[in-house]
C-alpha cells in the first residue's frame, strides 16, 4: 500500500488504514512500510531517540468504532445500535400520533370546497412539537458519536513544571489530594491511566470522568459528551411533557363538549370538529400516552440524579469507589457576591475564554454546539 514519504505522527492516529508503522515505545514518530522497503536506509535519517526501542505494529482504522486508531467514534455493540434505533423510532412515533393522528380532527377547518386543513395553531404545535423531537435525537446522536473522553495510548501525565509559576495545584481530572501523582497503568488498556479515569469493558477504553454507559445512547457518558447525553434527557423529557398535555387537554375538550356515553363521546361533533377521525385511532393515542407516562418518569428521574453529578461535579463511580468524597475541592472560589459558583457546571456545558459572564448561556441548550473550555 503507497504512502507518503515520511509521516510524523501520534501512535494513536495513524494517516492510513491497516498500515505497518514503525514507531518509537513513547509512540512520537511513525513511518509506512513502503518507505522502509524501498529505503531501508532512511531508518536511519528519521529523528529518533536512539536510546529509545522501536517497534514495528500493523494497525486497522476502521470506519465506526472505539480504538484509538479508527475513524469516527461509534460503539458497534448490538445492544446499544438496537436501543439507539428504538430511541429514533419512539421520537418518530411521537411526532407521527401527534401530528397525524391527534391534532387534525382537532385542530382543522373545511374550506368553502369542503376540503379540510390545519389550523394555523395545528401547524403551530406540529412545527413545535418537531422541533423538540428534532433537538432530541441531535442530542442523542452527538453523546452517541462524540469520543466521551477516551485516554489516548501515548498519554502521559502532567509534569508540575508545567504549572503557572511553578505551582503544584492539583488538577480535578488528573490529581487529587492523598493521593499520589505516579504513573498509574490500566491492567486492561496497558496505558496511562489518569486520575478519574475508568476503564469501561463495552467500549473498551479508559474514560475521564467516566459517570456510566449508557445503552440508550450506545456510548459512555463522560467529561466529552455530558452536555449532549443532558441536552438528550432534556428535550427527551420536554416532548414527553408537551405530548401529554395535548392528549389531556383534548380529552377534557372532548368530555365536556359531549353529554353522551363515553363510547358515543369519542366519536361525537363539537365546536372543534370530531373527536377522532376512526374509532382505529385510539390506540396510536394510547400507545402515545404509554410512551409519555413511562419516558416522562425515566428522563425526569435521571435529570434529577445527573443535576446532582453536575452540581457536586463528582460521577456516580467516583462515588462508588470512594475516592473522591470531598465536593469542595470542585468549586471556584466565591463570585463577587458571595455565591459559590459550581465549576460542575461551567466543565460539562463550558465557559468561553473571553467571556467573564457566569450565568445561563443559550448555547448551553444548542445540541450543535461542542462545549468549549478556558485553556
Amino acid at each position: 500500500m503507497a504512502g507518503p514519504s515520511l509521516a510524523t505522527q501520534r501512535k494513536n492516529k495513524p494517516a492510513t488504514s491497516g498500515t505497518t508503522v514503525v514507531v518509537e515505545q513513547d509512540g512520537s514518530f511513525a513511518m509506512p512500510p513502503s518507505e522502509a522497503q524501498s529505503s531501508p536506509s532512511s531508518l536511519n535519517s528519521i529523528p529518533m531517540n536512539s536510546n529509545a526501542p522501536v517497534a514495528v505494529a500493523t494497525v486497522y482504522r476502521r470506519h465506526c468504532g472505539t480504538s484509538p486508531f479508527d475513524k469516527n467514534w461509534l460503539n458497534l455493540d448490538c445492544c446499544g445500535l438496537f436501543c439507539a434505533g428504538l430511541t429514533y423510532f419512539l421520537h418518530m412515533y411521537g411526532c407521527w400520533a401527534v401530528c397525524w393522528v391527534l391534532l387534525p380532527p382537532w385542530m382543522t377547518y373545511n374550506d368553502s370546497n369542503g376540503i379540510r386543513h390545519m389550523s394555523m395553531n395545528g401547524n403551530l404545535h406540529c412545527l413545535v412539537f418537531t422541533g423538540i423531537a428534532i433537538m432530541a435525537c441531535v442530542s442523542h446522536f452527538n453523546a452517541m458519536t462524540t469520543d466521551p473522553g477516551a485516554v489516548p495510548p501515548d498519554a502521559k501525565p502532567l509534569q508540575p513544571e508545567l504549572l503557572e509559576e511553578g505551582e503544584q495545584q492539583p488538577d480535578p481530572l488528573i490529581n487529587s489530594p492523598g493521593r499520589n501523582t505516579n504513573k498509574r497503568i490500566c491492567r486492561r488498556c496497558n496505558s496511562y491511566k489518569p486520575m478519574r479515569a475508568h476503564h469501561c469493558s463495552i467500549c473498551r477504553r479508559c474514560i475521564i470522568k467516566m459517570d456510566h454507559h449508557c445503552p440508550w445512547v450506545n456510548n459512555c457518558v463522560g467529561i466529552g459528551n455530558h452536555k449532549f447525553f443532558l441536552l438528550f434527557l432534556f428535550y427527551t423529557f420536554v416532548s414527553c411533557m408537551y405530548s401529554s398535555s395535548l392528549l389531556i387537554v383534548r380529552f377534557i375538550v372532548c368530555m365536556k363538549s359531549n353529554n353522551v356515553d363515553s363510547t358515543s363521546s369519542l366519536l361525537g361533533k363539537h365546536a372543534g370538529g370530531r373527536c377522532l377521525n376512526d374509532p382505529k385511532d385510539l390506540l396510536p393515542l394510547i400507545g402515545l400516552a404509554v410512551e409519555c407516562m413511562l419516558f416522562g418518569l425515566f428522563t425526569s428521574c435521571m435529570i434529577i440524579d445527573q443535576w446532582d453529578v453536575v452540581a457536586s461535579n463528582l460521577t456516580h463511580i467516583d462515588r462508588l469507589k470512594g475516592e473522591y468524597t470531598n465536593s469542595s475541592m470542585f468549586l471556584d472560589p466565591a463570585t463577587a457576591n458571595g455565591r459559590p459558583r459550581l465549576a460542575g457546571v461551567h466543565e460539562v456545558f463550558g465557559t468561553p475564554a473571553s467571556s467573564r459572564r457566569e450565568g445561563f448561556r443559550l448555547d448551553w441548550l444548542a445540541p450543535f454546539v461542542r462545549g468549549t473550555f478556558p485553556s
